[in-house]
């Protein structure tokens, strides 16, 4: 490794110099002096003090390399029983010089790690997952290395005059959930990963690494660069309109537009991730993959991910039609507007995302028409019938009357904080129920809203105030709307909406303690959603 071999020419260098100071050449011959036979030997005349040659300075002990620094027991306590800790160790070691550059990192061997600057250690058993190294005066890159770091979810390294690119190693890595790199000075594209990531990676103005720009109208995707998206019965799409609302297959070459090869990367690539197709930030579609990739047949470079679309913008100019060839999949052009788990009141135009339109505020443009969802009967969680109607008509389902109900086909019980009870419930008919829980004191704590969007037009959101984010929750849209302020009294809302029914599942939190906790309220909300295996 390089640590052991720069450690060996410093050795070299300066067993060279030990040489050099103490001299290697023969002492000179001393000439005779003639002497008279008579006369007495002289007393010898003293001779001057010769000065002593210096002794060499002592050199520095090479530092150790990384894998032995770390697994010294000071840096890593019980370094044979935390082997994860041990390698988040090595590659911050192996990526300090590169990463500091002129500047100084206290990261090394005779501390402890949790005790490194800007470094966060966390968890059981303990892993790296915060590197926060803002406002450092960092001069060097952004090293490989810190792609192996597998628990690393926040990388900050705001602020500094770093200069290269991204890794694609750091894109890769399977927990990051936050990105600040700005203030910097990076080149070279963005790791295609980050799409899922929190922050500022996207609006660095940089390329995306995956490229591929060369629509294939005949779906062979023969040559490198190639791209096609199937409909469910195997036709090309070759519509604006049919990529936003048809897609079932895409297929891509093995190798992109630059000649990489991303055959690593698709491999690794399962159900629930994410594909973007990108003309223009007002012009994009982001499709979720719903199953495992295909791989190439013997002979063939191609693959195939079954997707299906999950949010787009499409209000754009030549964004209607025939699809041109500056289609490109993978977004290589402006940053999306809006993408996972991110503020959305900053959007720049109208954004589909499952059955919500989301309005950015003051938008005077067009928008999408609304389109009437088709009648279906509900399909509930139980699968119970409602009370006898009597002949009468429609079900009546006595609000307040939580026996009868718990037999609503929408009735479903999520999962609650210890000592929480249901309250009171309230249902019109058979596609509506609402039910309020009360915390152990005996306060409104939680509401839960479950209803079928039969007959009703897709939903809009005007998004103006506080935090809207735009998620994908078990494969699921999703919106999640809070307000991050730490004095709010205002509490966390989670909406799914479920395909195969057409219903939403909305989860509101108004208790103190868990009306900031996001998270939280997802599990609540998660915990509505049928259990039957439905995809």
């Amino acid at each position: 490794m390089r640590p052991r071999r720069l450690a060996a020419a410093v050795a070299l260098l300066a067993a060279l110099a030990l040489v050099a100071c103490t001299g290697g050449g023969p002492p000179p011959a001393a000439t005779p002096e003639a002497t008279s036979a008579t006369e007495a030997p002289s007393t010898p005349a003293p001779t001057a003090e010769a000065s002593p040659t210096p002794a060499p300075a002592p050199d520095p002990t090479p530092e150790p390399p990384p894998e032995q620094a770390c697994a010294n027991g000071v840096a890593v306590a019980e370094p044979e029983v935390r082997p994860g800790l041990v390698a988040d160790c090595v590659a911050l070691l192996a990526s300090r010089d590169a990463l500091r550059g002129e500047a100084s990192l206290d990261w090394g061997g005779d501390l402890a790690i949790g005790r490194w600057e800007g470094v966060a250690v966390e968890g059981e058993p303990p892993r790296v997952t915060r590197l926060d190294l803002s406002d450092k005066g960092l001069t060097g890159a952004i090293p490989r290395g810190l792609g192996e770091m597998e628990r690393l979810s926040t990388l900050i390294l705001a602020d500094n005059a770093l200069t290269g690119g991204i890794p694609r190693p750091i894109g890769r890595l399977p927990l990051l959930r936050e990105v600040r790199l700005a203030g910097n000075a990076l080149t070279g594209c963005v790791p295609s990963a980050f799409g899922d990531a929190r922050g500022d990676a996207l609006y660095l103005g940089l390329p995306w690494c995956l490229r591929y720009d060369r629509l294939d109208a005949t779906g062979e995707v023969a040559e490198a660069g190639g791209w096609a998206i199937l409909g469910a019965d195997g036709e090309v799409l070759a519509t604006w309109e049919g990529l936003r609302s048809e897609a079932a297959t895409l297929r891509v070459h093995q190798t992109d537009a630059g000649g990489t090869s991303w055959a690593p990367e698709f491999g690794a690539v399962s159900e629930g991730d994410l594909f973007e197709w990108r003309k223009a930030s007002d012009c994009w579609v982001r499709y979720l993959v719903t199953g495992p990739p295909v791989r190439p047949a013997s002979g063939s470079m191609r693959w195939e991910f079954p997707v299906k679309w999950m949010t787009y913008a499409a209000t754009g100019e030549g964004c209607t039609g025939a699809v041109g060839a500056s289609a490109v999949l993978g977004a290589d052009e402006e940053p999306a507007p809006v993408r996972l788990a991110v503020d959305t009141p900053s959007i720049e135009t109208p954004v589909r995302h499952g059955p919500w339109l989301l309005i950015p505020r003051d938008w005077a443009g067009a928008i999408e028409p609304y389109v009437p969802i088709a009648a279906t009967p509900p399909s509930g969680a139980s699968g119970a019938a409602g009370p006898s109607d009597g002949g009468q008509g429609a079900p009546s389902w006595p609000s307040g009357d939580p026996d009868e109900v718990r037999r609503h086909p929408l009735w479903s019980v999520p999962d609650l904080p210890d000592g929480w009870r249901l309250g009171r419930v309230l249902a019109q008919d058979d596609t509506s129920i609402e039910a309020i829980y009360l915390n152990e004191d005996g306060y409104i704590a939680l509401s839960v809203w479950i209803w079928t969007t039969i007959g009703h037009p897709r939903h809009v959101e005007s998004l103006c105030c506080n935090t809207d984010e735009v998620r994908i929750i078990d494969g699921r849209p999703a919106l999640v709307w809070y307000d991050p302020g730490a004095d709010s009294r205002q509490g966390a809302d989670v909406r799914i909406y479920y395909e195969p029914t057409h219903t939403m599942y909305i989860a509101s939190m108004y208790d103190a303690r868990f009306r900031h906790d996001v998270p939280i309220v997802i599990g609540i909300a998660r915990s509505l959603l049928p259990t039957d295996g439905t995809p």
